[in-house]
C-alpha cells in the first residue's frame, strides 16, 4: 500500500504563528522588564544591607571605626548623598577599602534621606551621632516602589516600609548626582 504524502505547514500558517506569537512577545515584555528591574531593587537593598552589617562587625573586630559611604571610584567617599553610584566599605584609621559596590542600574534610585553623607560604625564604647539614618531605594520615578533601610544608633539595620516622605523624594529623583 502506498504511503500518503507528508504534508507540512504552508508559508500562511508559518507566518500567522509567527505573527501571533510576536504580538504576544510585545505584550509580555513590558511587565517583564518591570519585574526585572524590581528584582534588581531588591538584590540592590541586600546588597546595602550585607554590606552596613559587614562593617560594623568589621569595626567590633577590629576595635576601631568604620564608614559605608557612596562613592564614584571605588576608593573615595563623594560626599553626596546619592548612593546610586556606588559605595565602598572603609577603615576610618587605615583608609583601607573593605568592600565596593558598583553603581546600580540606572532605572534605581538610591539616596539618604537627611544631610549625612556616610554611615560611621565606631568602636565599642565611643558615643554614635545622634539619631537613625534612612536611605531610600526605588525605581526612577516610582514612588510606590520605594524600600527603606534604616540605620539605628547603635550600627543595627532593618528594612522597613516607606513613609510617604521618604517615598516622594526617593520617587522625585530622576537623574543621578543631583
Amino acid at each position: 500500500m502506498p504511503r500518503p504524502p507528508c504534508r507540512g505547514f504552508t508559508w500562511l500558517e508559518l507566518l500567522m504563528v509567527l505573527t501571533i506569537a510576536a504580538v504576544m512577545a510585545a505584550v509580555a515584555a513590558p511587565p517583564l522588564s518591570e519585574a526585572i528591574a524590581r528584582h534588581r531593587l531588591r538584590a540592590a537593598m541586600n546588597a546595602l544591607m550585607d554590606t552596613l552589617q559587614h562593617t560594623r562587625t568589621a569595626a567590633l573586630y577590629r576595635e576601631r571605626g568604620t564608614l559605608v559611604c557612596p562613592s564614584e571610584n571605588g576608593r573615595t567617599c563623594s560626599g553626596r548623598t546619592d548612593w546610586g553610584v556606588g559605595w565602598i566599605s572603609r577603615d576610618r584609621a587605615t583608609g583601607d577599602v573593605l568592600a565596593v559596590e558598583d553603581a546600580l542600574d540606572s532605572r534605581l534610585t538610591a539616596i539618604s534621606i537627611g544631610l549625612r553623607t556616610d554611615i560611621a560604625f565606631l568602636r565599642p564604647g565611643k558615643e554614635a551621632p545622634p539619631g537613625n539614618q534612612t536611605l531610600a531605594l526605588c525605581l526612577r520615578g516610582k514612588a510606590s516602589t520605594t524600600l527603606t533601610v534604616v540605620i539605628a544608633k547603635d550600627g543595627h539595620s532593618h528594612a522597613e516600609p516607606a513613609s510617604a516622605d521618604v517615598a516622594r523624594a526617593c520617587g522625585a529623583r530622576h537623574s543621578r548626582n543631583r
